[in-house]
């Protein structure tokens, strides 16, 4: 595998840090976006996984605000990031004069890329990977009680820390997470985009029925496949799973990476 590293810039006056990799003997010329989860980078388990394991060229980005791209992040920032993939997808295009066969998205990074699907209608292929449905309450375990009481009398805490970055969540964060609508998934457009859900029977982080929730908006098949891996968590740590995942991924793009290119 050859890789390439590069910035993006997102004429925001900030820079998307990101890296090519191209693979010998790869089934297409297109490119497979990789999109990271919350707080996470281009070097989440789950993203690396999918580079080492599928024989596709992969494009793998921070987030803006993560790991070495510019700009803030917010909990709530869901279009934020939209935005992010359409100036990768731009770049793809443009600069390196290839197309872009596949979106693929884990957790946060999942919801974001249908995001992007729903919107811009314009990458033919979509992978979501352990996406939430279900933005309207905070999962009652991510916060502790002094992080809740400090939210409350100060309006924002800081949760993580990682580096020299400080991951702050405000009140307007929260409510403008939870007012996600995610049903927009709906105005996908058939004609141009097929979209595969693949998430873990026991993840931990986001119910396996929000992965049927979204069979439900987008399908039936051929526009929309689901593949649930038996006993798999959110990140697919189990090597067995990360293997019937990715080959999962790898399989649906080989079905359909003929009708991609002719359609778009």
């Amino acid at each position: 595998m050859e890789e390439s590293t590069f910035h993006v810039d997102t004429d925001k006056g900030f820079d998307l840090s990101a890296a090519l990799q191209l693979k010998p003997n790869a089934p297409s010329d297109g490119i497979v976006i990789l999109c990271h989860g919350l707080f996470n980078t281009r070097f989440s388990k789950t993203i690396l996984c999918v580079i080492e394991r599928i024989p596709y060229h992969t494009l793998s980005f921070d987030f803006q605000g993560n790991g070495l791209s510019g700009g803030t992040t917010s909990y709530g920032n869901y279009y934020e990031e939209v935005e992010n993939i359409r100036c990768i997808v731009t770049y793809v295009r443009e600069n390196l004069n290839r197309k872009v066969l596949c979106i693929c998205g884990h957790s946060k990074g999942a919801a974001v890329v249908l995001l992007y699907a729903s919107k811009c209608n314009d990458v033919p292929l979509i992978v979501s990977l352990s996406a939430r449905y279900d933005h309207t309450e905070t999962p009652s375990n991510r916060f502790s009680p002094e992080q809740l009481e400090k939210l409350q009398k100060k309006g924002s805490f800081v949760w993580l820390k990682k580096g020299n970055i400080e991951y702050i969540i405000r009140e307007d964060d929260l409510k403008k997470r939870n007012s996600l609508d995610m049903s927009v998934v709906e105005s996908i457009d058939k004609q141009k985009v097929k979209a595969l859900t693949i998430h873990g029977s026991k993840d931990e982080v986001i119910p396996v029925n929000e992965a049927y929730t979204y069979d439900k908006l987008i399908g039936p098949e051929p526009y929309h496949k689901l593949v649930i891996v038996q006993d798999a968590n959110h990140c697919f740590d189990n090597i067995n799973h990360q293997k019937i995942m990715t080959e999962a991924i790898t399989s649906w793009l080989d079905e359909n990476k003929s009708w991609a290119f002719n359609e778009i």
